[in-house]
């Protein structure tokens, strides 16, 4: 029996991930035995989709997690795996810290502290937790220094994790994220959205803005990679874990020209156009470029081919209306 819970269940990674796990993915289970789960559980602002052909018992649920009873609810729902994506994103947290902060970190402190069982975490953590002056490669021993708000909550998060798997109340394990392409549906203002949006848009035929220069390198990872990668560390024997339970997945590193390029190689019928923002540039500009794990590969976690394989996740899974020349 492996009941699963996941958070942040209606954004795009989650409905990616919901629909492996209701397809009967296998699991490390609370007795170590591998297997489907035996329930789903997913949760967001809005009640989620149900994932198409689920072959498991589904549950969902709109829930607001800045609600700390919500939280600390949800903490003692007796998942044994719990997959928590929900999140305030990088702009909402420098617009909105104090909100942000009920999200990224009260959140995740009720519902662990409340758990019972000591359930296997899996949170998604972030690039951002990395700033200030980087070396030419990031890789998972780096020291994080963030250089905003979201990414300091997101270091935050990684530590108290850490701390409560350290005190035997959960089993905690972080992987941090480069930035993941590509959302599907109408843009929103959020600077991964920003850039999955050069490959969206040119694909269903509409033009669009890049508000990088074109020289500017961006680490990217599918959606595909990502779930892959969060399934392949849920099922990581805890003895294996790194030194504080956190690793990178590795990237693509390209530049916003070569994606125009590739993008257009896939017969994008839409042109992007250079108005850089002053602004996201810089924030963007402060992550890693080259972004890397020693210890990702030999724990099964790997990142995408490179661009093209990028692309084609897109459009085997949500890009089926784009339109090509």
């Amino acid at each position: 029996m492996t009941r699963v819970l996941i958070t942040g269940a209606g954004g795009f990674l989650g409905r990616r991930l919901a629909r492996a796990i209701a397809a009967g993915t296998p699991l490390a289970g609370p007795d170590g035995r591998i297997g489907p789960a035996s329930q789903l559980e997913l949760v967001d602002l809005r009640v989620p989709e149900m994932p198409a052909g689920a072959l498991v018992p589904v549950a969902r649920m709109a829930a607001d997690l800045a609600d700390p009873a919500v939280a600390a609810a949800l903490g003692c729902r007796g998942a044994d795996v719990i997959f928590h994506l929900a999140a305030s994103l990088t702009l909402d947290a420098e617009r909105a810290p104090d909100a942000a902060w009920a999200v990224n970190v009260e959140a995740l402190r009720r519902m662990t502290e409340a758990a019972e069982g000591r359930p296997r975490v899996i949170f998604t953590s972030s690039i951002a937790v990395f700033g200030g002056s980087l070396p030419a490669e990031t890789g998972d021993d780096l020291r994080p220094l963030p250089a905003t708000g979201y990414g300091t909550h997101k270091a935050i998060a990684e530590l108290m994790l850490a701390d409560l798997s350290r005190r035997g109340r959960i089993d905690g394990r972080s992987l941090r994220l480069p930035i993941v392409v590509t959302r599907p549906g109408a843009p929103t203002p959020a600077i991964s959205d920003r850039i999955a949006a050069l490959i969206r848009a040119p694909l269903a035929g509409r033009d669009v803005v890049s508000p990088l220069p074109p020289g500017a390198s961006v680490p990217l990872a599918s959606a595909g990679a990502v779930v892959a990668g969060l399934l392949r560390l849920q099922a990581v024997a805890e003895d294996d874990l790194p030194p504080g339970r956190a690793l990178n997945l590795p990237a693509v590193t390209t530049t916003i020209d070569a994606l125009a390029g590739a993008v257009a190689a896939h017969g994008a019928a839409g042109r992007i156009s250079f108005a850089p923002e002053p602004d996201l540039t810089r924030i963007v500009g402060g992550w890693p470029q080259r972004f890397v794990s020693a210890r990702a590969e030999p724990l099964g976690i790997r990142p995408d081919g490179g661009l093209d394989a990028i692309i084609a996740d897109y459009l085997a899974h949500e890009g089926a209306g784009h339109v090509r020349h």
